[in-house]
């Protein structure tokens, strides 16, 4: 295939409605939606986690919200659009849902699900709309929902898909590097005191997930020209003037210098701290926390995937 180390697969061909951006998690995707943000014309949320995710080696299924919605109630039903609107104003933390809920007065909320189709589609849209602040494009970032890209584009027509996508090596040092002991199921926990063996295992769980990026981006790329595009987070590090001209061009918006004037949290290498400014420095300090045995084993087993996306093995 040819070098997929551009930024847009295609050019937009109607008026951009919705943005989702997609992809394995630390390749850049809140960066992504920073950048877009930024623009005069877009504003997408975070990461609604509303369709369900692949579990580890892709053998079930991890419910999401719109699961939990349904199992609250129907919207389709005037007693059930109640109560599942009682239930999301309930939320509390930090998750997209209970963010929108802190900002959005509950019965406008109501009132705009109760005039709408009333659907799953027509929920998260109307979440969405809170999060766009009246700006014509909103959409959301959720990385798993790669998986559901046909269900997005069929829900809503007018939306533009933005793939965010890295050097392997780099993704999987950035996971492993954020990986909060707190977080991790018991299973989890002695899952990783057997050192090597678990590191076997996660190896050989990220390459199959990073496989099916690849497989995913080919046939997006094929089935949806126009509609979805691929983004190197090294592009957009090294190049990321003509990388988000590139994006913005795709996506039908103006490109301003403002859309570059980012600060970068969440950082895998930086701990709690906040950096403005797009670091270039993020390309290879992946480099120094990998062993010669696990490079030479992603070199080995992702070799034609490596070249294809112009990564030196």
């Amino acid at each position: 295939m040819a070098s997929a180390s551009t930024a847009a697969t295609g050019r937009a061909t109607h008026t951009t409605s919705h943005i989702f951006v997609v992809g394995l998690p630390r390749t850049g995707s809140t960066l992504t939606r920073g950048i877009l943000n930024a623009s005069r014309e877009a504003r997408l949320g975070g990461e609604s986690h509303f369709l369900s995710e692949p579990t580890h080696m892709g053998f079930g299924q991890r419910p999401g919200f719109r699961d939990r919605f349904r199992r609250v109630g129907n919207i389709a039903t005037d007693a059930g659009l109640v109560r599942v609107v009682d239930y999301i104003f309930a939320l509390r933390g930090k998750s997209f849902w209970s963010r929108m809920a802190s900002n959005t007065d509950r019965d406008a909320f109501e009132a705009e699900l109760r005039a709408s189709e009333r659907t799953d589609r027509d929920l998260l849209d109307v979440a969405m709309a809170q999060y766009a602040q009246g700006r014509r494009i909103r959409g959301e970032k959720t990385p798993h929902h790669i998986h559901h890209v046909p269900t997005l584009l069929d829900w809503y027509p007018g939306a533009r898909i933005v793939h965010t996508f890295r050097d392997p090596r780099a993704v999987y040092v950035s996971l492993r590097r954020k990986e909060r002991p707190g977080k991790l199921s018991a299973l989890g926990r002695v899952a990783r005191r057997v050192g090597p063996l678990f590191e076997r295992y996660a190896i050989a769980n990220f390459i199959g997930r990073w496989r099916l990026m690849t497989q995913l981006h080919r046939s997006y790329a094929e089935r949806y020209p126009g509609r979805y595009t691929l983004v190197r987070f090294e592009d957009l590090v090294t190049d990321p003037i003509g990388t988000t001209r590139n994006l913005a061009a795709f996506i039908g918006i103006e490109y301003t210098d403002a859309m570059l004037d980012q600060v970068v949290h969440n950082s895998s290498f930086v701990g709690k701290r906040s950096e403005s400014g797009i670091d270039v420095g993020t390309l290879d300090r992946w480099q120094r926390h990998l062993s010669s045995e696990t490079r030479s084993r992603f070199a080995r087993e992702l070799e034609a995937g490596l070249f294809d996306f112009a990564y030196a093995p």
